[in-house]
């Protein structure tokens, strides 16, 4: 039947049964690709059962849905396409048509490719061995294809895998009915032949020249060497010296070389412990003496060869001794070094002849006579590290120099002063000598204002109290505080309460200029320090309460008391004049120890001194009265300026709350003398200290004053008795 294209007008009636035809055909039509051969393609469908059925139309084209030809094929169920090209992929679709010419939709699409398809098979093979025929070969479906699987002389066939799988250790494979891609590869083993050991050729050298004896050429057909090994088995002996792997070297003697036979024997094993050896003979002969700038000197001795002026260079800067100022470049130069009886070809700049502790190379610096004693010299100026020049740094920056530099070889670094000057009025705010921080330093608090440009220099000092001159200076710029954003001189986490008035005056203590107080946070008590009625006092700056639990407190342990309270405070208080002497009033809100006293604590050398010299406690000892000296005992400047730094704390050597003596008197008076009155004598004579009145009535309110000073006389009287006759006469 004839392929022919079909532009069919469909009828349409929706009385006649054809309609149904035409909607029905699709549901039940089947395409089934028959055996194909070269370019020829034969269908098959279902048969429509309609007693009216006229016959089918077979669409097909290369793209789904779009059937470009199509061919009327009559009422048969089977048709053979011819023409078709090969490898290429067509979609087929059957229609049916009746007597009247009506036809239906279009059945299920079938997909199908013209002729065989080829697949591909990929043989690799490691360096010991190939697979034949080696690469990727197109096989087409269907065929079968076979492998030799070869190892090179001195290997075997260790695994063959097929798709990742291991087939054993075969020597061929065949794939059969090929109907996808595959992969083959092989690896394989040394079949453990012994190697073979080459020593190198034989050489013929001059007395003196470099030998290096060359086994490079020693190979393992089986694997691969494990070890080498070279041996002198004749000749004058000589050191080998780099002997590893497959080279040695040595070089000749010059004395007793010439025609001497040297053998030397190469052993190589490998990783199956197989070995073999080989030799080499080295020949010496005489060398020929040349002297290439005629000054007596051979060449081979000669550190120029080619300058008749220069054959030595001690030093070895590239310079000859005769042009070489410094032929052993210790820093002297050979004439000074000749003066003063130094050896200028060997580098003493460490000696010291004179033992005067300095150093030749100092004595040279310094101009001074390295056989002569001189006494002690001062050390050199320190070198200033940290922190950088022109930097931020916080309210207690840590100082940095150099290491103690001294021409006195035995000196000792044995204290430094540490300096710093506030930049816009020259004030000096810090002047410090200390055996403690002697390259390092820890600015105390209260030292430096925030937002001030300072500058600073250092000086060391020897053990002979010799003092170096000062440093350069050096800038830096304090940053602002983040603990006091008020900037009232308490930090803010230590502020009290509005309504404190811990000093009973009647006005709250937070807006009175001459108090400031702060809140001891871990012990929940409140600390004011008053200059009301102080002598010389101008202002009080700022206060600080310290965790008596930090671990830089806690670490420094020289002289600090054994029982701590309130922890550290850090106050700062200007006086009129420098070096005045002042008294201030510390308020607190708790009693201090019993049998406690004031502590002052040094942050430059870390210690704690006892203050109890300078201050008095109140009756009830909530009271303290503090006598302050600038630059005196304990103000942490160091320096008469105006200001008084006091890092003050209180403290107990013993039982921090106190205990009576034994007396049955103290135990039985317990309870009945007022607490506030336990130091009722020592406070009533400290009334012309300049703290103001002393009001005893106050003092003991509420009680009847005669019996008070009755009991007080009876008390100290009967413990007199009662100790003279504990102790006896």
């Amino acid at each position: 039947m004839k392929t022919k294209t079909l532009n069919r007008p469909r009828k349409q009636s929706r009385l006649y049964r054809g309609l149904f035809l035409y909607t029905a055909l699709a549901g039940f039509m089947i395409l089934v690709p028959a055996v194909a051969h070269s370019t020829d393609v034969t269908l098959a469908w279902d048969a429509n059962s309609e007693s009216d059925l006229a016959g089918y139309i077979l669409y097909y084209g290369t793209s789904s849905g779009n059937y470009t030809s199509n061919t009327d094929v009559g009422n048969i169920t089977q048709y053979t396409l011819s023409g078709l090209q090969d490898g290429t992929t067509y979609y087929f679709a059957v229609t049916a048509y009746n007597l009247d010419d009506y036809e239906s939709a279009y059945s299920q699409e079938l997909i199908y490719t013209v002729g065989n398809p080829t697949y591909t098979i990929s043989a690799a093979a490691g360096s010991n061995g190939s697979i034949s025929p080696a690469g990727t070969l197109t096989v087409t479906k269907g065929a079968n294809q076979s492998f030799t699987i070869n190892a090179n002389q001195n290997y075997e066939v260790l695994a063959v895998w097929v798709d990742g799988t291991s087939m054993g250790a075969v020597t061929s494979y065949t794939f059969t009915n090929v109907t996808k891609n595959h992969t083959i590869s092989a690896s394989f083993v040394s079949s453990n032949h012994a190697p073979t050991a080459d020593a190198g050729s034989d050489q013929t050298v001059t007395e003196g020249a470099a030998v290096t004896l060359n086994g490079s050429n020693s190979t393992d057909p089986g694997g691969s060497i494990s070890s080498y090994a070279w041996q002198q088995i004749a000749g004058l002996t000589v050191q080998l010296s780099n002997a590893g792997a497959n080279r040695a070297s040595f070089v000749a003697p010059t004395v007793g070389m010439a025609g001497e036979t040297l053998i030397f024997r190469l052993t190589v094993t490998d990783n199956g412990a197989l070995q073999d050896a080989d030799t080499c003979v080295v020949t010496v002969t005489k060398a020929a003496v040349v002297d290439s700038d005629g000054d007596g000197v051979p060449d081979d001795q000669d550190d120029f060869p080619y300058d008749p002026d220069e054959y030595l260079d001690t030093d070895g800067d590239g310079e000859g001794n005769n042009a070489d100022t410094d032929d052993d470049n210790d820093g002297m130069p050979d004439e000074w070094e000749l003066a003063y009886g130094l050896n200028p070809l060997k580098n003493d700049a460490a000696g010291d002849p004179d033992g005067d502790e300095v150093s030749n190379i100092n004595e040279y610096n310094m101009g001074t006579e390295p056989n002569h004693y001189e006494g002690n010299f001062d050390p050199n100026p320190p070198v200033l590290l940290l922190p950088e020049n022109g930097a931020i740094v916080g309210l207690t920056p840590q100082l940095e120099t150099d290491q103690f530099d001294d021409p006195n070889v035995n000196d000792v670094h044995s204290k430094t002063q540490w300096k710093i000057i506030r930049a816009f009025d020259d004030i000096c705010v810090f002047d410090v000598t200390t055996s403690a921080s002697l390259t390092s330093m820890t600015i105390p608090k209260q030292i430096l204002d925030e937002d001030t440009e300072y500058i600073w220099k250092v000086k060391h000092i020897d053990n002979h109290n010799g003092a170096s001159e000062w440093s350069e200076e050096r800038e830096f710029i304090t940053d602002f505080a983040q603990h006091d954003l008020d900037k009232n001189g308490v930090p803010d986490d230590q502020e009290v309460a509005d309504t404190l008035d811990l000093d009973a005056d009647g006005t709250m203590d937070k807006i009175q200029n001459d108090i400031k107080c702060v809140a001891v946070n871990t012990e929940d008590v409140q600390i004011c320090v008053s200059i009301r009625g102080a002598e010389n006092a101008y202002s009080i700056l700022s206060l600080e309460a310290e965790d008596p639990t930090n671990p830089q407190l806690v670490s420094k342990t020289k002289g600090k008391p054994n029982f701590l309270e309130f922890g550290l405070l850090d106050f700062k208080v200007l006086v009129n004049n420098p070096g005045d002497e002042t008294t201030v009033t510390i308020f607190l809100s708790e009693p201090a120890f019993k049998q406690g006293n004031c502590f002052k604590y040094d942050p430059v050398n870390g210690e704690w001194l006892d203050y109890s010299g300078s201050t008095e406690f109140s009756l009830n000892r909530k009271e303290v009265y503090l006598t302050l000296k600038d630059g005196g005992f304990g103000d942490a400047d160091g320096l008469e300026n105006g200001i008084i730094v006091d890092p003050l704390a209180f403290g107990s050597e013993t039982d921090p709350n106190g205990s009576s003596d034994g007396s049955p008197l103290d135990d039985l008076l317990e309870g009945i003398i007022p607490s506030d009155l336990s130091c009722f004598i020592s406070a009533a004579a400290s009334q012309s200290t300049g703290r103001g009145s002393w009001n005893l009535w106050r003092e003991i309110r509420g009680r009847e004053a005669a019996i008070v000073f009755v009991v007080i006389f009876l008390v100290l009287a009967a413990k007199a008795v009662w100790r003279r006759r504990r102790d006896g006469p």
